[in-house]
């Protein structure tokens, strides 16, 4: 009995027979427990979510605002450009436009549909952005800070592939807005007006609901290409595999969390441009109609409302791209068991 107590045997539990106890093993020293990072290594709520895309972009402003801001000004100087240029070779077209107030609320009415079109399309932008902030946010599991230049340099090999997968997005949304409105297009040439409006109206209402769907099933394809280095084919698979998983739930954080920083942001943008409003009104009453100072106000006021609508734009999208980050992990923790991952990670770094 002796022979076989606990205290000087122990069972081979691949054999089941007894033998001698070996020495024990040696303490382990003392660890610190791991840092708590700012986005939590377990899947997330709906609304935790949406706070940490908050959280994150608080965290890491350098990527989540200064990548969307460079991108965001190109591409307003590209379309202010290209406007100019428009408005220079229609001059003559515009003057006679003017003169027709039917004509003008209709031009005015496709003004801001054309608007809103470019609107949706500039989300095939959020893929670059994306894989930009996805970098950043899976560094701050462990509470560590990455700017914008260290995630640029961590994306090397794949930001032509980001750059591609943004190009494909928006030419795929592109190519459905022509089929959607081909049939409209046809019937205005056949002098079919009334008809022609109301079926671009069904067609505009189509391409949306179709342009947020494919969106959606894509929406983590700069997250896989930039944290899993896949090609843009494989991150396509990928995208439409982990968004077929809780398909709802990440619609209403990704609408929910849109719609709301979308208001945020022109909650503060609004009084900006009533104090502008007010101060051009005031110049342009106390300058008597000068032909010189209006122009310099226009001109001022167009810079001014330029470089608000980027700055609202690149914190909007900066935001937005945030969300997307967080709601790719919390996909992956929930399908994957990404958190025991990034715990690993974690207890190996800090060792």
């Amino acid at each position: 009995m002796g022979a076989k107590n606990a205290w000087t045997s122990q069972v081979d539990w691949h054999t089941g027979r007894w033998q001698a106890r070996g020495p024990a093993p040696s303490p382990r020293p003392w660890q610190p427990p791991l840092r708590r990072g700012v986005l939590p290594k377990r899947p997330l709520t709906f609304f935790e979510v949406l706070d940490s895309g908050f959280r994150l972009l608080r965290f890491v402003p350098g990527p989540a605002i200064g990548a969307p801001l460079i991108v965001f000004t190109l591409w307003t100087l590209l379309l202010t450009a290209a406007l100019t240029a428009a408005t220079i070779a229609f001059l003559p077209f515009l003057d006679d436009l003017g003169g027709n107030d039917d004509a003008l609320t209709g031009f005015s009415t496709l003004a801001q549909a054309g608007s809103f079109i470019l609107s949706l399309l500039s989300l095939g932008l959020a893929h670059l952005l994306s894989g930009i902030v996805a970098v950043a946010a899976q560094a701050s599991f462990g509470a560590r800070r990455t700017n914008l230049r260290e995630c640029w340099t961590q994306l090397r090999g794949r930001r032509w592939r980001l750059v591609l997968a943004s190009a494909l997005v928006t030419a795929v949304d592109l190519v459905l807005l022509v089929l959607f409105g081909l049939p409209s297009i046809l019937l205005a040439l056949v002098d079919s007006p009334v008809l022609a409006v109301v079926l671009a109206l069904g067609a505009l209402g189509l391409w949306i609901c179709a342009t947020v769907w494919l969106n959606l099933r894509l929406a983590f394809l700069g997250a896989a290409i930039a944290i899993e280095g896949l090609g843009v084919r494989a991150g396509l698979r990928r995208t439409w595999t982990l968004t077929a998983r809780g398909f709802w739930r990440t619609f209403g954080q990704l609408a929910l969390g849109y719609l709301l920083s979308n208001q945020l942001v022109q909650l503060i943008i609004s009084p900006l441009l009533i104090i502008l409003s007010v101060l051009a009104f005031v110049v342009i009453s106390t300058s008597g109609a000068d032909a010189v100072v209006l122009g310099t106000v226009g001109i001022v006021a167009g810079g001014v409302v330029l470089a608000l609508t980027t700055v609202s734009q690149a914190v909007l999208f900066g935001y937005f791209s945030c969300l997307v980050s967080v709601c790719y992990f919390d996909s992956r923790m929930r399908a994957e068991g990404f958190d025991l991952e990034l715990i690993r990670r974690e207890e190996v770094s800090a060792a």
